[in-house]
C-alpha cells in the first residue's frame, strides 16, 4: 500500500505541476495579450465618450442641456451635471486596472491629470471631473456599466484551469498507476510464495508489455517450484525403497551378526528416513496457498501443545495474556511452534521449557523459552539455513538434522511473520514468532 500511495502521489504531483505551469503561462499570455488590451481599448472608448459628451453639453444652449443629459443617461448610462453630487466626492484609493486605464485615457485626451472619484454613500458610482473651457463638468458612470474586469476574468480562468488540472490529473494518474498497483500486489504475492493470478495485460503499451513479461516470469517460477517439489518427492520415494530393503535385511541378520553393528545400521536408516521426511516436508510447505486461513484461539492452541508434551513426559509451562483469536493458518503455526519446542527440549538438558504469549502493539508474539546454553550471536541467522548445524560433527544425537529451523523460517515468511532468536539475560534462548493478524 505504501508503494501504491507514494507512486500515486508523486505521479499526481508531477502531472499537476506540469499542467499548472502550462496553465499559468497560458493565463499570463491571455491576460497580457487579450484581456488587458481589451480593457485598455474599452477604457479609451469610454473616455472618448465622456470628453465628447462634455464638449457637446458646453456647446448646447441652456434650454437643450437637460434633454441632452436625459438622453445620455438613457442611451449611454452616463450622468452629466455641472454641479457636484450633494453627498460629496472623495478620491478613489484602490484602483482596478480598468480605472487606471480610464484615468490614463482621460488625462491623455485633456492634456492634464484626471482622477476618478467615488461618491459618498454610493459605492456603485464613479465620477470624473472634466475641465472643458471655463467650466468643470461632473461625469458619472455606474461601476456595473464598465463590464470589462480583467482581474476577475483572470481569477475565473485560473480557478477553472485548476479544477480542470485536478480532474485530469486524477483520471490520467489513476489510469497509469492502476496497472502498476496490480503489478506491485503481484510481486508481493510472488515474493511471499503465494498463488499468483495473471495480471491484466492492458493499459499503455509499456505497462501492458510489462504485465505480459511478469506473467511469463511468474509462470516460469511456479513451474520451477512445482518441478522442485516433484523432484524431491521422487528422490524421497526412490530412497525409501532401498531403505525398506535394508530394514528387511537387518531383521533377517538378527542373531547372526554383531548386535551392536545391527543397531548402528538400524539407527543410520532411521536417521536417513527422518532426513528424507524433513526435506520433503520443507518442499511441500513452500506451497503456502494449499492450506486455508481460519480463526485460531492462540491460548487453546498453546494448551494443546502443553498437553501433548506432558504425555511425552516433558514439562511445558504456558504464560499468556487474555484470550487472543487471530485469523491465521493453524497447521503452519502448529508446525512452527512444534519445531521450536522440539529444538528447545533437545538443547535444554532436561530443564523446563516455557511458552509465552504476549500482545504487542499491532501484533502478537509467541516465544519459546529454554534454559540451554544459548547461541553465539554470529550464528543467530546461520542456523536458519537448511542443513546448517551448530554441531559440525554431523552427529544427530547432538546436532539434529539441520532442517527444523529452516522449516520454521520458510513457513513464517510464507505467512508474513517474523522469527528471531535471542539469548536471554538470565541464561537460555528465546525463539520468538511475531504474528500479524490476516483479517478475512
Amino acid at each position: 500500500m505504501r508503494f501504491q500511495n507514494t507512486l500515486f502521489a508523486r505521479t499526481s504531483l508531477t502531472i499537476a505541476g506540469a499542467l499548472l505551469i502550462f496553465i499559468l503561462f497560458t493565463g499570463f499570455v491571455v491576460l497580457n495579450y487579450v484581456l488587458l488590451p481589451v480593457g485598455r481599448q474599452s477604457a479609451g472608448d469610454l473616455a472618448a465618450l465622456m470628453v465628447l459628451s462634455a464638449k457637446t453639453w458646453v456647446e448646447l444652449p441652456p434650454s437643450a442641456r437637460q434633454g441632452y443629459q436625459r438622453e445620455l443617461l438613457k442611451d449611454h448610462d452616463l450622468i452629466l451635471r455641472a454641479t457636484p453630487p450633494e453627498t460629496g466626492l472623495r478620491p478613489l484609493v484602490l484602483h482596478t486596472p480598468y480605472m487606471l486605464f480610464l484615468e490614463e485615457a482621460l488625462s491623455s485626451r485633456l492634456g492634464s491629470p484626471v482622477h476618478v472619484h467615488r461618491q459618498n454613500g454610493r459605492s456603485d458610482l464613479r465620477w470624473v471631473l472634466l475641465p472643458v473651457g471655463d467650466t468643470t463638468l461632473y461625469v458619472g458612470v455606474h461601476h456595473d456599466h464598465i463590464g470589462a474586469e480583467p482581474p476577475r476574468a483572470a481569477i475565473i480562468i485560473l480557478l477553472g484551469a485548476s479544477l480542470f488540472i485536478l480532474l485530469t490529473t486524477l483520471l490520467v494518474v489513476r489510469r497509469i498507476t492502476r496497472p502498476l498497483e496490480a503489478l506491485s500486489r503481484g510481486v508481493q504475492r510472488l515474493g511471499s510464495g503465494g498463488h499468483h493470478r495473471p495480471l491484466p495485460e492492458k493499459g499503455p503499451m509499456e505497462l501492458a508489455n510489462l504485465a505480459r513479461k511478469f506473467n511469463q516470469l511468474s509462470n516460469e517460477i511456479h513451474q520451477l517450484l512445482d518441478n522442485r517439489t516433484t523432484l524431491l518427492g521422487g528422490i524421497s520415494h526412490d530412497l525409501r525403497t532401498p531403505l525398506s530393503r535394508l530394514r528387511l535385511a537387518v531383521e533377517l541378520l538378527r542373531g547372526k551378526e554383531d548386535a551392536k553393528l545391527l543397531g548402528n545400521m538400524r539407527h543410520d536408516m532411521e536417521e536417513m528416513d527422518t532426513l528424507i521426511t524433513r526435506t520433503l516436508e520443507l518442499a511441500k510447505m513452500m506451497r503456502g496457498d494449499e492450506i486455508a486461513l481460519e480463526n485460531v484461539d492462540l491460548a487453546a492452541l498453546l494448551n494443546t501443545l502443553k498437553v501433548r508434551y506432558a504425555q511425552q513426559g516433558r514439562m511445558l509451562d504456558v504464560e499468556r495474556d487474555a484470550v487472543c483469536v487471530l485469523f491465521v493458518n493453524r497447521l503452519i503455526l502448529h508446525r512452527i511452534l512444534s519445531n521450536l519446542l522440539d529444538n528447545a527440549f533437545h538443547y535444554t538438558a532436561g530443564q523446563g521449557v516455557a511458552l509465552r504469549l504476549r500482545h504487542l502493539r499491532g501484533r502478537v508474539e509467541i516465544c519459546v523459552l529454554d534454559r540451554g546454553a544459548g547461541i553465539p550471536p554470529d550464528q543467530a541467522e546461520k542456523v536458519f539455513q537448511p542443513f546448517y548445524r551448530l554441531d559440525q560433527s554431523r552427529n544427530r544425537g547432538t546436532g539434529g538434522s539441520g532442517l527444523g529451523l529452516a522449516i520454521v523460517r520458510q513457513l513464517a515468511e510464507l505467512q508474513g511473520w517474523k522469527v528471531s532468536l535471542r539469548n536471554r539475560a538470565d541464561g537460555g534462548l528465546a525463539a520468538c514468532v511475531e504474528i500479524f493478524d490476516a483479517q478475512p
